[in-house]
């Protein structure tokens, strides 16, 4: 009589795994800047833009029309990792599902859920900083442009 463990393998859960730590990796890069295109100008020189545009748009004064950004690595790195994110979450789930051993789907599915809310505190700190200095501009706006 044996009694050896019939173990299977979790193909679900290391895909799964392989996702989640893409997806934590394009969160990595994406928050980190390294592919950010470097600035033509100044950041005091396109604040100053910026205050110009809010004065002409409220005084009525057109402007120079707005040219739609071309689709560049950061932003694909934006929509990439919460999609890669989800399905490496939703693979662990599957590979929990069909009882496969739980160390790997457990930590793809950890993974993912940590990319996804990396991603979204990241985006959550730009935009409250964001309207931080937006706010500033606006309160300031006579002062910056001595009008």
């Amino acid at each position: 009589m044996s009694t050896s463990i019939d173990v299977t393998a979790a193909h679900w859960g290391l895909i799964g795994f392989v996702f989640g730590v893409a997806a934590l990796c394009a969160a990595v890069v994406l928050t980190s800047g390294m592919l950010a295109p470097v600035p033509e100008q100044s950041v005091g020189t396109l604040i100053g833009e910026i205050a110009r545009d809010i004065r002409n748009a409220a005084t009525g004064v057109a402007s120079a029309p707005v040219e739609n950004p071309s689709m560049d690595l950061d932003a694909l790195l934006a929509v990439l990792t919460p999609v890669l994110a989800v399905i490496a979450a939703l693979l662990g789930g599957i590979s929990l599902f069909r009882h496969e051993p739980t160390a790997l789907p457990k930590l793809a599915i950890g993974l993912g859920i940590s990319a996804f809310v990396m991603q979204y505190a990241f985006w959550m700190a730009l935009l409250i900083c964001g309207t931080v200095l937006l706010v500033a501009i606006v309160s300031n706006i006579g002062d910056i442009l001595g009008g």
